[in-house]
């Protein structure tokens, strides 16, 4: 369960949600923008940015809505002179477009940024710029051009007031060298966030930058977990971000990322420390599902229910897991798009507990859709990194196409200096010469790039091969499963026919012995009879009597061998009846029980059992009473029905009766 479903919480994800906030301080957000573009006399360029801030509001909701009013203050920008507000609002549209899962469009969003960037001449605005190529380029693979820009930023950026992205820089380069396993970078830079959080005092700010830090002592501690420094320090700073946003929760704008500090610690309580701290760990949990809840991080919910349930799993609480996990699933449902990868985990988990639980038609059940989910989700990797691939060579043909016009303009350039005359033109040419080899040696090397792409490229489809040929082993693996199932079906419907027909048998027998017995009995009656009326009566007929009752008496004594054959074939009728009576009933009281069952009437039993009817009625009433029934329930009744539940355990209590 654990290895399915308990995630780690590190910075990069974090940071795919630093655009998002929760619906209930969006809508608040949303309210105070629309006040704001309400108000009399707003200038043109604080329209432009209001509307800016309200599609960055917008994107939780509806992206949508969200890149329309970014639009709008795209179009309004326009008319303004400085071209400053027209990057702003394309940088903002960088963002939104690759939300919205269009690279393409966010790339050239970006080269209209740095365009107009440059035109306003602001350094600021081109310090802003480059921290949203750096964003991109982090999230299409490209982390070294990422940190090059990241870099460009903050030299630009440093020391100027007004400076919002700095403290963002500083957290998106420590999560990138946290994906190169570089510790100590990863520490440098986190501190510097919070350097820069502090100096701010941001609430958002300051929880990404208490993350950082404590994601950087948690990766240290993983490096050497003798140090428990580390792992206390990670808590430290990640119970400071949580009291942080509990202070500030009004002004907070990201609470995903509260969400997903809750969630890491904890994972840490329940990975580092005893079992005494499952209380801590569970709060935590509540806060994560919450927040998640509120926030639509489908991927904190399913965590918050897979680590409950590998909980209730570690407890043996089969069940209480199984519970969990369906909880999740029905959590994800209410997505209107539910990751499939998610609900796999999901599928997967339920079919483990099922197969623990022995339940192995639901195991196979879930394992089906645990199958189908895993298609999905690989059917849409496959198509994101086709995408990816399509957007990188896109990228590298503008690259190629801005040096072929770099070499034109340069040549153009050459031409134009020849006419000066025959000394410079040599020297043009020699330097044509040599620009010329400078540009082949590039182009080689370039060449040279796109050949180890292409087998990179090659690399990548043969593991989707090797990913395809999992999978159809995994649906190899189910048909044979399934084909193990119904041999084992097939084997217990025969052997239930096997004991049906050994017990109808065995009916049979019993029924004709007790035939013989009822007939024995007759007879020895009879024989009593005429005795008893012939007058001539020797004096020794009172010891043939005699003889004659105790064997009577000593057919009565196979009762108890009667019942242990009763038993065998239905061995419930006793054992329930002891089970509701405690244990209390004698053999006499489980003798009239059958024939209670059978049908007999009071009379009947009572000259059966050589006693008066009024000892029986007493005899049922103290079994009734054994039995717990009340007042209104007849002890007549409640066996009947049980016999009539039972036919097969019924005909063999009557036989009972008729051999005693």
């Amino acid at each position: 369960m654990n290895h399915i479903l308990k995630m780690r919480v590190v910075m990069m994800f974090v940071t795919l949600y630093m655009l998002t906030a929760g619906n209930i301080f969006a809508q608040t957000v949303q309210d105070s923008l629309k006040q704001v573009l309400k108000q009399p006399g707003l200038t043109p360029e604080e329209q432009v940015m209001t509307r800016i801030r309200m599609g960055r509001a917008l994107v939780d909701g509806s992206r949508k809505d969200a890149i329309a009013a970014t639009e709008t203050a795209l179009a309004m920008s326009r008319s303004l002179k400085d071209s400053k507000y027209q990057a702003l609002a394309h940088s903002a549209l960088v963002s939104l477009e690759y939300t919205a899962e269009d690279t393409t469009l966010a790339t050239h969003h970006l080269d209209s940024a740095f365009l107009f960037a440059k035109q306003s001449g602001d350094p600021l605005t081109l310090a802003s710029v480059w921290y949203r190529k750096g964003w991109l380029e982090s999230r299409i693979g490209k982390p070294h051009e990422a940190v090059k820009s990241f870099q460009e930023s903050l030299k630009l950026g440093k020391g100027l007031p007004g400076n919002i992205y700095e403290t963002s820089v500083y957290y998106n380069l420590a999560a990138i060298y946290s994906d190169w396993k570089d510790t100590d970078n990863q520490y440098r830079y986190a501190l510097a966030s919070l350097v820069s959080a502090r100096l701010r005092s941001d609430p958002d700010d300051m929880c990404n930058a208490y993350q950082a830090m404590a994601t950087s002592f948690e990766y240290q501690f993983d490096g050497d977990s003798s140090k428990r420094v580390f792992l206390d320090s990670a808590l430290y700073y990640n119970r400071k971000a949580i009291a942080t946003y509990e202070a500030n929760a009004s002004r907070i704008s990201f609470r995903s990322t509260i969400a997903l500090l809750a969630l890491n610690t904890a994972n840490l309580y329940d990975q580092y420390f005893p079992r005494p701290y499952r209380d801590s760990a569970q709060r935590y949990l509540d806060i994560a599902l919450r927040i998640g809840k509120e926030t639509n991080q489908q991927e904190v919910v399913a965590s918050c229910y897979g680590m409950m349930s590998s909980f209730a799993l570690n407890d043996g609480n089969y069940n209480r897991a199984s519970e969990l996990l369906l909880a999740g699933l029905m959590a994800l449902k209410t997505y209107p798009t539910p990751d499939n990868r998610l609900m796999a985990h999901l599928m997967e988990a339920l079919s483990d507990v099922a197969e623990r639980k022995g339940d192995l038609p639901t195991a196979l059940q879930y394992a089906r859709e645990y199958s189908r989910y895993y298609a999905k989700a690989f059917d849409a990797d496959r198509m994101a990194i086709a995408k990816r691939l399509e957007a990188q060579y896109q990228a590298r043909q503008r690259e190629q196409e801005l040096v072929s016009l770099q070499e034109k303009a340069a040549f153009n350039r050459k031409l134009n200096v020849v006419y000066i005359g025959l000394i410079v033109a040599c020297l043009v040419a020699l330097l044509y010469l040599f620009r010329s080899y400078h540009f082949r040696l590039q182009s080689t090397i370039q060449q040279q790039k796109l050949l180890e792409k292409e087998k990179q490229d090659g690399e990548l489809l043969i593991r989707l091969k090797e990913q395809e040929s999992i999978r159809l082993q995994l649906e190899k693996q189910e048909a044979e499963l399934q084909v193990r199932l119904q041999a084992e079906e097939a084997a217990r419907l025969q052997a239930e026919q096997q004991l049906i027909q050994t017990q109808k048998e065995q009916l049979q027998k019993d029924l004709l012995a007790g035939t013989l017995q009822v007939e024995q009995k007759n007879e020895l009656l009879q024989s009593l009879q005429e005795k008893l009326q012939d007058k001539s009566v020797q004096p020794d007929l009172a010891k043939q009597i005699t003889r004659m009752i105790e064997m009577h008496k000593r057919m009565d004594k196979t009762f108890e061998t009667t019942r242990s054959e009763f038993e065998n074939i239905h061995p419930e009728f006793f054992r329930k009846l002891q089970e509701k009576a405690n244990n209390t009933l004698t053999k006499l009281d489980l003798k009239h029980c059958s024939y209670i069952s059978i049908g007999l009437s009071t009379k009947e039993i009572a000259s059966h059992l050589g006693v008066a009817p009024k000892s029986i009625l007493m005899s049922r009433y103290r079994i009734k009473q054994k039995l717990g029934l009340g007042k209104d329930e007849g002890l007549d009744t409640y066996l009947m029905a049980w016999r009539e539940n039972n036919p097969l355990g019924g005909a063999t209590a009557g036989e009972v009766s008729g051999a005693g």
